[in-house]
Order: C-alpha cells, then sequence, then structure tokens
C-alpha cells in the first residue's frame, strides 16, 4: 500500500464515500467433454445438473438427443437441431437454461466430394445455413465463419451428396 491511512473521523468517512474498485474476470468456461443439446449451462456445471432422467431426449421433435454415460448428448448424425427451445423447457434441472447462449460444440466440415469443388455449381449448404455462416466461391470448398456457425447441422442436412461431416470441438 502506497497511500497512507488517515486514522481521523473526516479521513474514515471520505474513504468510505470513494467507489469500490473491484477486478471484474468472466469465469473461465469448463471445455466441452461431448457436444450438447443447445442451451447447455458450462460443462462442469452440466455434468452435475443433468441426471440423465431423457425428459430432453423425449421432448427433441427431431430425435438428436440421446443418453450416454448419464447425460444428455446431442448426436446430429441422422437429423439436424431445430433450435426449438423444446429441450430446454423440458429439462428439470436447468442443465439446459433459457439463459445460456445457444452454442453446441460441432462444426461442419466439408470433404473433397463437394459438387461445389468437382466444379458443378452448387450451394446447398450456403442457402441451408440459417446464421449465414458458409459462403461457397465457384470450385472451391465452401468456407466456415466460425463466429457465426452455431453447430445446428442444418447445412449437413440440406447437402444432398453426403460432403459435409459435424465435427466436435471442445
Amino acid at each position: 500500500m502506497t497511500e497512507s491511512i488517515n486514522n481521523s473521523r473526516r479521513g474514515f468517512l471520505t474513504r468510505l464515500s470513494k467507489p469500490v474498485q473491484s477486478i471484474q474476470q468472466e469465469p473461465e468456461s469448463t471445455p466441452r467433454t461431448e457436444p450438447r443439446p443447445p442451451r447447455a449451462v458450462d460443462e462442469a456445471l452440466f455434468l452435475r445438473l443433468c441426471d440423465g432422467c431423457g425428459e430432453c431426449q423425449k421432448a427433441c421433435p427431431n430425435s438428436v438427443i440421446d443418453i450416454h454415460e448419464g447425460a444428455a448428448r446431442l448426436n446430429l448424425e441422422f437429423n439436424e437441431c431445430s433450435l426449438c427451445g423444446e429441450c430446454v423447457n423440458a429439462c428439470p434441472t436447468d442443465a439446459l437454461h433459457s439463459a445460456t447462449p445457444i452454442s453446441i460444440n460441432l462444426r461442419p466440415s466439408f470433404s473433397q466430394g463437394c459438387n461445389n469443388y468437382l466444379q458443378i455449381d452448387c450451394k446447398q449448404c450456403q442457402f441451408g445455413c440459417p446464421q449465414s455462416a458458409i459462403t461457397v466461391e465457384e470450385g472451391e470448398l465452401p468456407k466456415l465463419d466460425i463466429e457465426k456457425c452455431n453447430g445446428c447441422g442444418q447445412c449437413r442436412s440440406s447437402c444432398y451428396m453426403g460432403a459435409i461431416s459435424m465435427e466436435f470441438v471442445a
């Protein structure tokens, strides 16, 4: 402390009138171990709250949630997540919470079987992306804007060639 302490009553009251300086830091988030349903809370808290009851699984109209090792997991192998929020409404433990931003830890990966890459004009993945996170240039693999992508998998469903796979990112 470089500042000397004034022990007088006036000095004490003056110090009380000054605002308290606090250091605001965002809490560190725990990396995901698996893809979770939309609006899943931080991974450490999610694993404590989710009891594997399966209510989110039952409520999901697209059947993309399954219970694995006692916790909900998102599986976009056969369908996409429509981000409808039914899983959040059904969750009795608040492991899925409406105040949490939508973020699914899956991102599309484009294979060389992409029609556009094979010189056949195709922009289905770009049109299928509700976030406008995909851009397609003629003769190139599609480019992904990671900041816009929420991992819903709608681009994968729109690709009739099966050239898109969803990869987990922690």
